[in-house]
């Protein structure tokens, strides 16, 4: 795997015959990107970010949100059945080197107990939900309802890029696990980040890079991708990446086929040192959307309108905005 921070596609689930929900609209980002997701929402990854803390340099923080459109198409808990993982690869084989593993348990008087492990069986962290968890050796924790920190014109997407700057997610919930950890226990500073749920001992759900399988994977392999592993992705997925970038940039196949050895292997690469912001991991408030819409189609699109979530984010711990 090459550590190459580039503009990456990240929330087109509508293209390419993408499932539409009762509510009139397609979910983006990674939320519902393939059909068996829809059996447990709980366990549908939406996002992940990864970035330097702003508030204390030795720091990074993971996050992953779950539960797309929680409290109105899904519920708000998250599964006590399943697990919850970020891998860290930190020496560029697209295989993770560092987990930490997030356990729930079931929801008793609108609360959940969160267990944190370490690949080894430590425990990193313990706590409830909706409660600001300690991390011994420096940093935090938090697992709860947040806003949805992903912003889009996914409407005006629909209308043939025809965008308005209106925000669909505006308003929206999810339920997020923010993870706010000493650099020292990704085992290095250049590392590639994945998060995958598990259930049963069966990988249910996975993401790196944003909109990978919403967007670059045919709808006959999109539970496959889900149930692969990143340092296989080339191998197995990577004609078909082509094929979609090729399709989105007018027929440009130099530069799908240039752009599908960036995209994959799925892992979302980043300098724990570096501050820089997306291209570099991904903060909340990176507007990744334009980069990627003028990257996928040769600039020819260059702005959905949406510039920046719909209420600010918290500058510090935990980053997310509240729920509404």
């Amino acid at each position: 795997m090459r550590f190459i921070h580039w503009p990456l596609i990240h929330s087109w689930c509508v293209a390419v015959g993408v499932l539409l929900l009762p509510i009139s609209a397609a979910i983006s980002a990674d939320h519902l990107d393939s059909p068996s997701v829809q059996n447990n929402h709980s366990l549908d990854i939406n996002d992940l970010y990864a970035f330097k803390s702003p508030t204390n340099a030795n720091n990074i923080v993971l996050v992953m949100t779950v539960n797309p459109l929680a409290g109105v198409l899904s519920g708000t808990d998250f599964s006590s059945a399943g697990t919850y993982e970020f891998g860290v690869d930190n020496n560029g084989d697209a295989i993770p080197d560092k987990t930490f593993t997030v356990y729930f348990s079931a929801p008793k008087r609108g609360s959940q107990n969160v267990l944190v492990l370490r690949g080894n069986g430590s425990v990193l962290a313990s706590g409830k939900t909706e409660q600001d968890i300690t991390i011994a050796g420096g940093g935090k924790m938090r697992a709860g309802l947040f806003d949805d920190p992903f912003f889009f014109d996914l409407n005006g997407f629909q209308d043939n890029f025809n965008f308005t700057g209106s925000d669909f997610f505006a308003g929206m919930n999810v339920s997020g696990i923010v993870l706010e950890i000493p650099r020292t226990e990704l085992g290095g500073v250049n590392v590639g980040v994945s998060v995958k749920t598990m259930i049963g001992g069966t990988q249910f759900d996975r993401m790196g890079r944003p909109a990978i399988n919403t967007v670059l994977l045919p709808s006959g392999q999109k539970d496959a991708f889900n149930a692969g592993v990143p340092a296989n992705d080339y191998a197995n997925f990577g004609a078909a990446v082509e094929a979609t970038i090729a399709s989105l940039n007018g027929g440009d196949t130099a530069t799908a086929a240039t752009l599908a050895g960036i995209l994959l292997p799925d892992v979302l690469t980043v300098d724990a040192t570096s501050s820089a912001g997306f291209l570099n991991g991904r903060q909340p408030s990176n507007d990744v959307i334009d980069a990627e819409l003028s990257l996928l189609t040769n600039g020819g699109v260059t702005t959905d309108m949406v510039n920046a979530n719909d209420v600010p984010f918290l500058p510090g711990f935990p980053y997310l905005a509240p729920k509404h």
